[in-house]
């Protein structure tokens, strides 16, 4: 069976070794092969097979709303399924929302349509065969909780446990904890007048 793949990397967060595997679960040959929202930075691990096969890539949209479908993935796909009669199947990872004409326009060719998904849904129930993403690493943010460790938002950074801040952290706290207690005295000194007055003013 001869595929295309037109994979969204936006659209899931999938690394080379997941990608990979959804590949051999599919068990097709894969005849073109395309990826949408492309980061050098962040799919580093994807250019070695983008250099072996001589896939194309799409740099990211700005303002573009990940959960629907590129615009660009619905025309390369459907224009593959149109002008290729040696493809058989298209395999895609995609944002759902909006992906339904997409998927009926490859299908409408004689084509069928597999799909890559983190989990079933009444998109990948249209398609001819719904295969699940297998992660291969953990966010940042679950490795650290397993550790114990905070984590910085947005940052991937775990904390640092000799990074300095305890000791401003515990001299932060004994200034509160000085003014709270001068506070107290106050509130105390202020009470004790007050009852000095109402004894000298009754008694």
């Amino acid at each position: 069976m001869n595929c295309a793949c037109f994979i969204d990397l936006g659209a899931a967060k999938l690394d080379y070794e997941s990608y990979s595997l959804l590949l051999q679960e599919v068990g097709a040959k894969y005849e073109q092969v395309k990826f949408y929202g492309y980061n050098a930075k962040k799919n580093g691990d994807f250019n070695a097979y983008i250099r072996e096969v001589g896939a194309e890539v799409a740099l990211p949209l700005h303002n573009r709303k990940k959960v629907r479908v590129d615009i660009r993935q619905v025309v390369d796909s459907v224009a593959c399924a149109c002008k290729n009669p040696n493809i058989d199947a298209i395999l895609l990872v995609c944002a759902e929302v909006d992906s339904l004409p997409m998927i009926a326009a490859i299908k409408a060719q004689g084509k069928k349509v597999f799909i890559g998904v983190e989990s079933p849904s009444g998109v990948s129930d249209r398609c001819d065969g719904c295969y699940i993403i297998k992660k291969t690493f953990k966010e940042g943010k679950e490795a650290a909780a397993e550790k114990g460790e905070d984590f910085l938002p947005y940052t991937g950074i775990e904390k640092d446990e000799d990074d300095g801040m305890n000791d401003v952290r515990e001299k932060l706290q004994a200034a509160l904890d000085k003014k709270a207690s001068k506070t107290s005295e106050k509130k105390q000194e202020n009470t004790d007048d007050e009852l000095v007055r109402l004894l000298s003013k009754y008694f």
